[in-house]
């Protein structure tokens, strides 16, 4: 990439001159304009950012023969202020043109600021996006969600990928990007504002989603050719399933919690969360969904092979996550009763709870494990543990709930299209004790048979599900299940930890209304 430095010709073109007076100062810039000392021509202004003072061109590399994207800042006479930000976005230019991702263009060159005729101004040039706007796109009618999902997924990569390299894509303003033939969103116009942060990229990706859901632009500052969003009365945009009935609770989800703030406990943190979830989404639909969608003329949009692969890879380890799962937890169990019959271990072993088995004959008494006198333990915390990052925790307002002795309260997860592990590998509750304790099991009750729960003990309220050992595990009933716990060291936290949901279909939802803890004699 070259780096050179930019003259402007006040002299625009014979064709977009018109017939004003050679010795007028005409409006800058116009179509027609030379930058770059003679490289660059300027063919038509394609959209502005005025949050930078950034307008966007398509442009003419006159030396090589192709078009180019063209990003202008300009800084007003003697605005030192504009100026300094206009530098400071120019060098995060240079640094971005690194950047190798499908999603975004490349920087091709770039023009570091310069006066000429009374203005400062600079330019990032960029290869050109061939394809139309988002606004295009949109104008169209709404595409079906899955599809929608489909073309922001590879501007999600960009963003993960740029963050990776400790960069900032800039994509929050819907003039910078572009829609490629095969449907795909991409960055067109790089340069970002210099106050621009990691987190404004992820609320650009749920903006675009939210605009291609709903067609209206939930960011401030948006262009005037696109209509805002409603609000909430606290000031959130209104979720993309009130105006639109049809778009999948997690895809509504997804674009509402990129946008949401996340210092206040709300809101996707990574570029790569996002894409996964998008990926999931356009896999999960049908071939004519993802494969031969019609523009509003009844002809059929091509898909590109590259993300069609990636997306069939993306379904194939869903399905496969599902299987290993499902394989583990029988061979678990299977294991477990093996060593229950052939072992007698101080501790009670780990079962799968199920329904309570006939009584036992007197005799039998005398060979099985002897049951362990227990108290009641103390709860003095109870949070939910999600280390999804997917957006706030599932009713963290309601668990303490879980510990007010009225079995008519209680805490419940969101309502999930697909079960544990597709959209998340699971959902917790983690419970503190004032000191460690030795915990002999805990006691759920619960109107969610067939929710499937682990017990596990950490280090820290926060440890990662890696570093957590599990001590038990079960099958809720309706009512109360009890879960013994293998002996083991005293800790301060136990996580109950949901691997599977109850109800099924497309509403998957585990509901707990008390959990006790008790303690292993001495």
């Amino acid at each position: 990439m070259a780096k050179r430095g930019g003259k402007v010709t006040e002299q625009v073109s014979e064709e977009s001159a018109g017939t004003g007076t050679r010795g007028a100062n005409p409006p800058w810039p116009t179509p027609g304009c030379i930058l770059g000392r003679g490289r660059y021509r300027l063919l038509a202004d394609v959209g502005r950012d005025d949050r930078c003072s950034a307008s966007l061109w398509r442009g003419r590399d006159l030396v090589l023969e192709r078009d180019v994207a063209l990003t202008l800042f300009i800084a007003a006479p003697g605005d030192g202020g504009a100026d300094r930000l206009m530098r400071s976005a120019v060098q995060r230019a240079l640094r971005s043109a690194r950047l190798e991702a499908p999603g975004a263009a490349r920087v091709l060159d770039v023009l570091e600021p310069e006066n000429g005729g009374g203005r400062s101004f600079a330019v990032v040039v960029a290869e050109w996006t061939p394809g139309g706007t988002l606004l295009e796109l949109v104008s169209d009618g709404l595409l079906p969600p899955s599809v929608a999902a489909g073309v922001v997924a590879p501007l999600a990569d960009a963003v993960d990928t740029a963050h990776r390299a400790g960069l900032i894509l800039g994509c929050d303003h819907p003039h910078r990007i572009r829609v490629t033939p095969d449907r795909q969103a991409r960055l067109a116009f790089p340069g970002p504002p210099p106050t621009a942060g990691s987190r404004d990229d992820i609320r650009g990706l749920g903006a675009t989603l939210y605009l291609l859901l709903t067609g209206y632009w939930p960011l401030p500052d948006g262009p005037s050719s696109l209509p805002a969003a409603p609000i909430e009365p606290d000031g959130s945009p209104v979720s993309p399933q009130k105006l639109r009935p049809k778009v999948p609770v997690e895809l509504a989800t997804l674009a509402l919690r990129s946008l949401a703030d996340s210092g206040i406990g709300g809101g996707v943190h990574t570029g790569a969360a996002v894409r996964r979830m998008l990926e999931f989404n356009a896999s999960a639909a049908t071939d004519t969904d993802a494969g031969s969608a019609v523009n509003a003329q009844g002809r059929a949009r091509p898909v590109n092979p590259e993300q069609t692969s990636r997306q069939r890879k993306v379904k194939l380890g869903m399905s496969l996550a599902v299987l290993v799962t499902a394989t583990l937890l029988i061979l678990g169990y299977a294991g477990m009763q093996v060593v229950s019959v052939f072992t007698d271990v101080g501790g009670k072993p780990l079962i799968v709870a199920g329904p309570a088995p006939a009584p036992a004959p007197a005799d039998a008494a005398k060979r099985s494990v002897p049951v362990v006198p227990s108290s009641q333990i103390r709860v003095a915390g109870l949070t939910v543990y999600d280390p999804s990052g997917l957006g706030p925790p599932d009713h963290q307002r309601d668990v303490g709930k879980l510990l007010d002795g009225d079995p008519n309260t209680g805490w419940s997860t969101d309502s999930y299209a697909q079960q544990f592990p597709l959209y998340k590998k699971g959902l917790g509750l983690m419970l503190s004790f004032e000191q460690p304790v030795a915990a002999a099991s805990v006691s759920v009750i619960s109107p969610s048979p067939g929710t499937v729960v682990e017990i596990r003990t950490a280090a820290s309220p926060n440890a990662p599900l890696a570093q957590t050992t599990l001590v038990g595990t079960a099958t809720l009933n309706r009512g109360t299940t009890e879960i013994p716990l293998r002996s083991g060291p005293p800790t301060r936290y136990l996580l109950l930890w949901i691997t599977g949901l109850g109800g099924g279909g497309d509403h998957n939802q585990s509901k707990i209304s008390e959990i006790g803890v008790q303690q292993r004699a001495t």
